[in-house]
């Protein structure tokens, strides 16, 4: 090599000096001991040392050895301060400085580091740094920082010394050491930094970097300090943190799942079931699992073994329910370390989960099973089989949690094979040749990232230790429509009209069931939504076991004192969560909005308690302000509430209810001409139809059903209890007919009917007021809640008090029946009065204020 190049100066050693003037000749001779084929400059950098040992050293070195040493004196300002002092001198004095290694004052390089460490970096030219294992001396220590660089894990712990080789583009990129971290930590800080620049770093094997330890150093002090220091970090590395980012890079670097597709004889891995990352032969899935067996820190393998059929995966996506079955089957096998999905056909309209922790055999039925990866090594290294392979049994000896899903009644059943494809694969992996060589320790430095073996579980320390819903963001506007439960009610009603017109804005609703498993889930739920969900927890109760109250209002116990854990990570993924009277799961909204989620409280009124008080999720939400964006109260008049409970104004985005479902207009003009062409000489048709509890007031419908009878009236009651109440009144009961759910159905029945009678003791906007309306029905109901702000009483129907109502009732339906003109006049009145109401246009509002929260998060 020729004189020129062997001159030229392709690395700076800066090293930082404060009180370690006894040891700095240690670390300045292995500089200058190092056998390299090019230049090394070496820059001394003394910060203010009070011992006058440490100028005389370094003046001493500068004057042996000119233009090699370069000692740099400065005032005290810290380590981060010291390092970029010599930093910035070494890149503006030695423009062919190709890269920086940082000293420390009492550590020390072994003869061929440095070109060992050049050498790496030129061979791996995607690489922003080289960094070393740990081997220390004092007190003997070998740490091995091995295996893949990632970012993922640096966020969680420091994997990256400050004894690394670093290239210049890192500085010119403007990564420097972070001065407000003066307590330790600022490697950690530094190599954040330059990962967030886009920089990535290698490991060295035998870099030849030896790190002295002693019982008390400026780490020790800074590990008893370290939850303000990362605290610190976190504030600057926002990004870093927030779950999405975490998520997006276990799928690149340390994918959850491995999928074993037992039709396809394939392994695939991802966090994502819905987005894989790579597809490997078992051959090749054995070969991994036996490294991560022969050294877990170093060799990853996903924490995760999924064993199904890609059809059977296929069969769950187009149910909606692939990135929940795998959520919920992991959260399983965290508690029991086994976990199977069983695949049913269910009632039409319906999705229901059982959960059983003894499946008495049925668990060979299973189309998915899951297993935790630890668990299964435990199994490889077992002598015998016998335990594993009693899972196909009915005395399955390991603890196995067997989840049963109803699907559709239309979705073919497939056959479940999971735990004979698993077994066999187990038989396979203990077959493997690479098995032997697994069980041998043959590394001498100790695994030091232990984390490598649990990676998914960075991203649940984020999540207060919830199992996080697998699916990464994809640039979508994606809404959570919380529910506690679903059945035939006016706010599930809503919620599906609101999913229906979020999608018309340009957003990807999707449903999640809190507090029940089983759920009226119709094909069009199905249709329009982009997952279905359940929580499923057995602690989550929307209401009671509370401790204390808010004007008046329960405070749920869970809302409280839950564990938010399962909730938060099953919606961390989301950008809007929109609570329907979720009651308790106002509680972890103000964690949702920490995460950069908007959250929205949609209101619909007020309960009574057993005193006539109102209280309920009104109250609620309004106890849990702060940690609402929006308040979408049903009508103007809940709005006004709102606001005079002390919901600021620039909170409050009204959503008017409309009918729930669309009519189209020719049935909109049939059903008009069937009216007008009834025979006045009929009886008045009169129906109720709605929930049949007690908020209803059936007892006073009973009454009027009792007085108005048969021949001057003909009833209907359509309609079905969805809480447990008191037995319904004998007249009621005689006329019930089941729910009806399907807008044909509705339809029908609003043509039939002349009155609707809704006699409610409270009430928000009913639904059905306005479908009643919409076609021509004039209806009779209590003035409760915000009915009168669209019925006007003697203009567009009867508006009764609450007091006395049963008798006005009678009055009105008597004088109805004799006055066909005063039926006709009410009833194209209303119909007019309901042609402007409309879901799209009412939701516009807050769309619009949702769109705007995106907007303000991108330019943050």
């Amino acid at each position: 090599m020729s004189a020129e190049v062997l001159s030229r100066d392709r690395v700076a050693v800066v090293v930082p000096i404060y009180r370690h003037s006894a040891l700095l000749i240690e670390a300045i001779e292995s500089v200058l001991a190092q056998e390299a084929e090019f230049g090394i400059v070496l820059i001394l950098v003394n910060d203010g040392c009070p011992f006058a040992e440490t100028e005389a050293t370094c003046l001493d070195y500068a004057r042996a050895h000119p233009g090699r040493v370069i000692y740099l004196p400065k005032p005290n300002g810290g380590l981060s301060d010291t390092r970029n002092r010599g930093i910035r001198f070494a890149l503006e004095t030695f423009p062919e400085v190709e890269a920086v290694y940082l000293l420390d004052a009492d550590n020390r390089l072994r003869p061929k580091a440095l070109a060992r460490a050049l050498a790496a970096l030129e061979a791996h030219p995607e690489a922003g740094w080289v960094y070393p294992n740990i081997d220390m001396f004092g007190q003997r220590y070998a740490g091995d920082y091995g295996g893949p660089y990632s970012q993922l894990l640096h966020a969680q712990m420091n994997i990256c010394e400050a004894g690394s080789l670093i290239r210049r583009a890192v500085f010119e990129a403007g990564v420097v050491f972070d001065t407000s971290f003066r307590k330790g930590f600022e490697d950690w800080e530094f190599f954040l930094s330059a990962a967030a620049a886009g920089f990535t770093g290698v490991n060295l094997e035998d870099f030849g970097f030896l790190y002295r330890k002693r019982p008390e150093s400026m780490l020790r002090e800074a590990e008893r300090e370290g939850a303000a220091i990362r605290l610190a970090m976190r504030e600057k590395h926002r990004e870093a943190f927030r779950p999405a980012m975490l998520m997006r890079l276990e799928q690149a670097e340390a994918p959850r799942f491995a999928i074993y597709l037992s039709d396809r004889d394939e392994v695939a891995l991802s966090s994502d079931p819905g987005q894989e990352t790579e597809r490997l032969s078992p051959e090749a899935f054995s070969q991994r699992i036996w490294l991560s067996q022969s050294d877990p820190s170093r060799h990853p393998s996903p924490p995760f073994m999924v064993v199904a059929t890609e059809a059977g995966l296929e069969q769950l996506e187009a149910a909606k329910m692939l990135h929940w079955a795998f959520w919920a089957l992991e959260a399983a096998a965290d508690q029991k370390g086994i976990s199977a999905l069983l695949l049913q056909p269910g009632s039409e309209g319906r999705a229901g989960l059982s959960q059983s922790d003894r499946p008495e055999g049925r668990q060979v039925l299973a189309n998915v099973l899951m297993i935790r990866t630890a668990l299964l090594r435990e199994t490889l290294q077992d002598e015998s089989a016998a335990w594993i392979n009693s899972l196909a049994s009915a005395a399955c000896q390991p603890a196995i949690r067997l989840l049963e899903l109803n699907l559709p009644p239309q979705s073919a059943p497939i056959a479940g094979t999971a735990v004979f494809s698993f077994l066999s694969m187990v038989q396979r992996l203990r077959a493997s040749p690479w098995r032997r060589g697994a069980m041998m320790q043959l590394g001498w430095r100790k695994g030091d990232i232990a984390i490598r073996e649990a990676p998914h579980l960075i991203l649940r320390r984020e999540l207060s230790d919830g199992v996080a819903y697998p699916r990464l963001r994809d640039g979508g506007r994606h809404v959570g429509i919380l529910l506690p439960l679903i059945e035939f009610g006016g706010v599930e009603k809503v919620a599906l009209n609101f999913v229906r017109a979020l999608r018309s804005w340009g957003f990807e609703p999707h449903l999640f069931v809190l507090e029940r498993s089983d759920a009226a889930i119709s094909d069009e739920w199905r249709a329009l939504v982009g997952s279905i969900n359940f929580l499923a927890d057995p602690a989550f109760r929307a209401w009671g076991g509370g401790q204390g109250a808010y004007l008046g209002t329960e405070v749920p116990g869970w809302a409280q004192d839950g564990a938010h854990g399962r909730l938060l990570g099953m919606l961390h993924w989301l950008d809007v969560v929109i609570s329907f009277h979720g009651g308790a799961a106002a509680g972890v909204m103000g964690q949702l909005r920490r995460l950069g989620i908007q959250t929205v409280s949609s209101l619909h009124l007020s309960d009574l308690s057993a005193f006539g008080r109102p209280v309920g999720n009104t109250y609620l939400s309004a106890a849990y302000e702060h940690a609402f964006d929006y308040f979408a109260p049903c009508s103007h008049q809940l709005a006004d509430w709102c606001h005079a409970m002390g919901i600021p104004q620039d909170k409050i985005v009204a959503v008017p209810n409309a009918p729930s479902f669309p009519l189209p207009a020719e049935i909109a003009q049939a059903s008009l001409r069937q009216r007008a062409g009834r025979d006045p000489a009929e009886p008045l048709r009169v129906m109720y139809l709605g929930r049949l509890d007690a908020q209803k007031g059936l007892e006073r419908l009973a009454e009027v059903m009792t007085s108005a009878e048969a021949p001057r009236f003909d009833w209907r009651v359509i309609g079905g209890a969805v809480m447990a109440g008191a037995p319904l009144p004998a007249v009621v009961a005689r006329h019930v007919e089941p729910v009806l759910t399907s807008p044909e159905e509705l339809i029908a029945a609003y043509d039939w009917a002349d009155v609707l009678v809704l006699l409610s003791g409270y009430e928000g906007l009913p639904l059905t007021i306005l479908e009643a309306m919409r076609q021509g029905v004039v209806v009779i109901a209590t003035d409760v809640g915000a009915v009168s702000e669209v019925l006007h009483d003697g203009e567009n129907g009867v508006l009764l008090p609450l007091e006395g109502a049963v008798l006005g009732c009678l009055s009105a339906l008597d004088r109805l029946s004799r006055d066909r003109a005063l039926l006709r006049r009410l009833s194209e009145r209303a119909r007019a009065d309901m042609n402007a109401r409309d879901w799209v246009e009412a939701v516009r509002p807050l769309a619009q204020r949702l769109q705007a929260g995106f907007k303000s998060a991108a330019q943050k």
